[in-house]
């Protein structure tokens, strides 16, 4: 089955449970080849060690060598070593923008977010990131998926994840996420808990 951008309605930010690299590829290949195939550039932030794989795979399906972007999370999300939600939601917002400008169909972005299990620096505004990027997101109505490794979550983090975003895809079928919690009841929340008892 292809995820068609159209799918995505009035939301642009999906999380997408995959059990390993197999099925992740299964579902984000043809994404990113059909936005390709109809001009649409496709943005791909990957692990580091695979980056090279990745892009030798995906440039089969690219009709121009302009309309694919692999990069890794150490240039995306992981920039100077930390995770820094403003600054990664102020990057996504410029990338976005700048693309805009360019009179192009907006772009499909998909991020794999195993580097979460790294436990990196600022690992903590993680679920804040997720539930305040959907606005960026929708503003430049860019058709975004976060990949996670269903295997390697604890269920409160699945629980979290899913409530930050309002699409998901499980068994590759993309549907309206029942569990989403608009952004200002999530941070409230996440604050709440962060308080001391």
């Amino acid at each position: 089955m292809t995820i068609s951008s159209s799918a995505f309605g009035q939301h642009f930010h999906a999380c997408a449970f995959v059990n390993g690299a197999t099925e992740e590829r299964e579902l984000i290949d043809p994404f990113l080849a059909e936005g390709m195939g109809r001009g649409e550039k496709a943005v791909y932030i990957v692990d580091p060690e695979k980056r090279a794989e990745h892009e030798a795979r995906l440039a089969t399906h690219a009709p121009s060598a302009d309309l694919l972007d692999v990069t890794s999370w150490n240039e995306a999300h992981l920039k100077g070593g930390s995770f820094d939600q403003d600054r990664m939601m102020v990057a996504l917002d410029v990338l976005i923008r700048e693309h805009a400008k360019s009179g192009r169909p907006p772009m499909r972005l998909v991020g794999q977010m195993g580097w979460v299990f790294s436990s990196p620096p600022g690992i903590e505004q993680l679920v804040a990131y997720e539930a305040s990027v959907n606005e960026v997101l929708n503003r430049g109505k860019t058709p975004t998926i976060c990949v996670y490794d269903v295997r390697r979550l604890s269920g409160s983090m699945m629980m979290d994840l899913l409530r930050a975003h309002p699409l998901t895809i499980i068994n590759d079928v993309l549907q309206e996420n029942p569990f989403y919690t608009p952004p200002e009841e999530m941070l409230r929340d996440l604050r709440q808990r962060q308080r001391p008892s």
